[in-house]
């Protein structure tokens, strides 16, 4: 096992989590939820002597991320603080420059944590859940990805998250992402959970779902307003339902008031909304 070690306490790989599946509170982050359900990698066991008192999770990427879990019956003791500490020690002797966290907007314990490690806020998500039957289904020239879709598929999305990241207000210095090979690769070999909506031979919306959640919803700038995102949602909500994987879900940035007046509408509803945080590390 791969240790590091904290004043009182101790961060474990771990290679049993889904052992403590019960004490994760799903309404606490169902993401995370998941992650320690398959054991995911960059998962990490916080020990006090004998005993796991929570899990934290690493991304070990250029522009990483890490979550602390605290089981409930530990929390207010200060072991958030020692683990938080004890993981950026970790990130402080890799190559990451950036770490993006997430915790509730209604838990003050996280947002004094985050503030006193010096994360700074970045935006709010909404996750919402549909907890509804199917919508009726309709013919719609929509089928799963290729990647021969890929440059197409990803300049129309790159466009319509830029234009929504500037609307919400908390993304001022947004650009349009370029294409890149990791990202082709990673729609591909999901290919299976991914679709497109087309217009003729254009493609005017691309979707993917992940587990139970619908991901990268995006429809062509040309083409918002006219019903296809709607209609998307729909068939995605109905391809989840029929999976039987769980309740659909999805994110929504707040500030979003056209994809979450759509939302809204087609029953979804809030459960909770979290703020992501990031801090840099050194001149890195």
């Amino acid at each position: 096992m791969e240790h590091t070690t904290s004043k009182k306490i101790d961060i474990v790989k771990s290679d049993a989590a889904v052992k403590y599946i019960d004490q994760i509170d799903y309404s606490d982050a169902p993401w995370f939820f998941d992650v320690v359900y398959e054991n995911g990698e960059g998962l990490y066991a916080i020990c006090l002597a004998d005993t796991v008192i929570g899990f934290s999770y690493i991304e070990d990427e250029p522009k990483g991320f890490l979550y602390v879990y605290i089981f409930p019956a530990y929390r207010n003791k200060g072991y958030g603080n020692m683990a938080v500490t004890a993981m950026e020690q970790q990130i402080k002797a890799s190559p990451l420059i950036r770490i993006l966290t997430t915790y509730r907007s209604d838990c003050t314990a996280a947002i004094r944590l985050a503030e006193k490690h010096g994360y700074v806020k970045k935006y709010v998500s909404a996750l919402m859940e549909y907890r509804g039957d199917k919508f009726p289904e309709r013919e719609l020239p929509i089928r799963h990805y290729r990647d021969e879709d890929y440059p197409e598929a990803f300049a129309m999305y790159a466009e319509a998250f830029h234009v929504m990241r500037l609307g919400t207000g908390w993304f001022p210095d947004s650009v349009i992402a370029q294409p890149n090979e990791e990202e082709r690769k990673y729609w591909a070999e999901h290919a299976d959970d991914g679709y497109v909506y087309l217009s003729g031979d254009e493609i005017v919306g691309h979707a993917m779902i992940d587990g139970s959640e619908l991901d990268f919803v995006s429809v062509k700038i040309s083409h918002q307003g006219k019903g296809f995102g709607r209609a998307f949602v729909q068939f995605l909500v109905n391809r989840i339902i029929e999976k039987g994987e769980g309740v659909p879900t999805l994110w929504c940035v707040v500030g979003n008031n056209k994809a979450r007046t759509l939302y809204d509408s087609l029953g979804f509803l809030e459960i909770y909304s979290s703020v992501f945080a990031a801090k840099r590390f050194g001149d890195r």
